[in-house]
């Protein structure tokens, strides 16, 4: 089963017993609960405000700023070449954020939240109250990959940042915690699939593994010629090495 977004949700009556589709709604309901949306325009880590002229150039800033960093890299880029390319100005940027590290977290946030929304989309399909744990680590796996794949450049960017800066960086670090929580909840509720011998202290560790390789292969991948030798089966490389690990059925 090769599990995909739905365009809707399906509706559910509320019963005593909770079924696994059930089970999945609960997750990804909690981690819909955080303020403000990926499509909204609303970050908790941008204070400007709300018109819709504000909004608009908020948004035009980042754009170019990702666009602009995932073409150079971080160190690549100038504040003058951000607001250049996204017909801003160097005042409205600093009205916005003080420097390019409160870019780089606003830019977080909003990746983190589409990625949330796109997983929770997945996990929320009609298709997944069918499928197994091997079928929801292989649909999280792809889509992990492919996320990576096109956007290395600034995930090696956040990532430098949190070794600068780790502080500054306890929100980001949330987003990821609920996402592992996320994955892992939908996983142990099909634990008698699992043979690892203790579900609830493997599985989040699988989840983190996954990422965390994730974030070597940003760092490394351009450098490190190790990676081309899985450069066109990473997914399903990992999928194995996920279930292998966890002894899926």
């Amino acid at each position: 089963m090769d599990l995909k977004p739905t365009a809707g949700k399906t509706r559910v009556q509320k019963s005593s017993v909770r079924s696994p589709g059930q089970k999945n709604r609960d997750a990804t309901e909690r981690s819909r609960s955080t303020k403000g949306s990926a499509k909204d325009g609303s970050l908790d880590s941008v204070s400007t405000p709300k018109q819709a002229r504000s909004e608009e150039t908020l948004t035009k800033i980042l754009d170019a700023a990702e666009t602009l960093i995932l073409e150079r890299g971080l160190a690549g880029v100038s504040v003058q070449d951000i607001v250049r390319a996204a017909g801003s100005s160097v005042g409205g940027f600093y009205g916005r954020f003080r420097d390019k590290g409160e870019l780089l977290l606003a830019l977080h946030e909003r990746r983190q939240r589409d990625v949330q929304e796109r997983i929770s989309d997945l996990l929320d399909s009609e298709l997944l109250a069918k499928a197994s744990a091997r079928e929801v680590v292989r649909a999280c796996v792809k889509m992990l990959v492919a996320e990576t794949a096109s956007r290395h450049r600034m995930q090696a960017a956040f990532l430098q940042a949190v070794v600068d800066q780790p502080e500054r960086w306890l929100t980001g670090i949330q987003y990821r915690q609920r996402l592992v929580a996320m994955v892992t909840e939908i996983l142990l509720a099909r634990r008698d699939q699992i043979g690892h011998p203790e579900p609830e202290r493997a599985v989040p560790f699988a989840v983190q593994a996954a990422l965390s390789l994730m974030d070597q292969r940003a760092l490394f991948g351009d450098v490190d010629d190790t990676w081309h030798t899985v450069r066109d089966a990473l997914a399903p490389e990992l999928e194995r090495l996920v279930c292998a690990y966890l002894g899926l059925s």
